[in-house]
């Protein structure tokens, strides 16, 4: 800790550095010692800032991502666009660190505090478009899947290498399909080819799914609004009169 105190380690710098050594090596080249390494520290100096296992440095990394997307200040009047707000800017920023997609899933449920900013934002859009209850809730559940979901699928695939090996079987396994059993599959592969989930090789760092994220946005936010208008509906509706027999 002596070492650790003379160099002015925080958790912040310890994050920072968490990030950095991600980008550079990605999840398999990342450990703990690997990082104390980087900061030349003992390993456990980084438990001291970033609690007591490896997975709470994980939970630090994944919550310094997207902590700080919005403010209040960033609000819109419509909440339509508070959504395609913090759409656009979650993965603006995820794309900037595309080794670290993975640890959203996982990682993000064991943040909670570190994420009430934009979770505070969410529920804020959501209230304006007329949830509330339970039904707020699942709403809130739906907006956070598609966010999370798009992305980490996106920027999860290997990025093989073109005429490698692994390609070239990919490509023939393709080439392969039965056109009987499969004629939609083998109508629109050529569309689809890179520019699809699980039709692809290439990861969306280099090959974006941008069309496919904005139809996400637009689809999310008119199934909330289906919705929003369902619910109060239902509100309104009169009691069915009883009947006597």
């Amino acid at each position: 800790m002596g070492r650790a105190a003379a160099i002015g380690l925080t958790r912040e710098r310890v994050v920072e550095a968490a990030i950095a050594l991600i980008d550079d090596e990605g999840l398999v080249g990342f450990s703990v010692r690997a990082l104390a390494r980087r900061l030349n520290v003992y390993p456990a100096a980084l438990y001291w800032h970033a609690g007591g296992a490896k997975t709470d440095l994980l939970a630090e990394i994944s919550g310094a991502l997207i902590a700080s997307l919005m403010t209040p200040e960033d609000l819109s009047d419509d909440w339509r666009e508070t959504i395609r707000i913090l759409f656009r800017r979650f993965r603006a920023r995820v794309h900037e660190h595309p080794h670290a997609a993975p640890l959203l899933g996982p990682h993000i449920r064991s943040n909670g505090a570190p994420n009430a900013p934009w979770v505070e934002i969410i529920l804020k859009a959501l209230t304006e478009a007329g949830f509330e209850g339970q039904a707020l809730i699942d709403a809130f559940n739906s907006v956070v899947g598609a966010l999370e979901g798009y992305i980490t699928l996106e920027l999860a695939a290997d990025g093989a290498t073109e005429g490698s090996e692994w390609v070239e079987g990919f490509d023939a396994g393709l080439d392969a399909l039965d056109a009987a059993r499969f004629p939609l599959v083998k109508r629109h592969l050529p569309q689809m080819y890179n520019r699809s989930f699980v039709m692809r090789w290439k990861s969306g760092d280099v090959a974006p799914l941008d069309d496919g994220y904005n139809f996400l946005i637009e689809t999310l936010i008119l199934g909330l609004e289906v919705q929003a208008k369902r619910g109060r509906s239902r509100e309104v509706e009169p009691a069915t009169p009883a009947t006597h027999g």
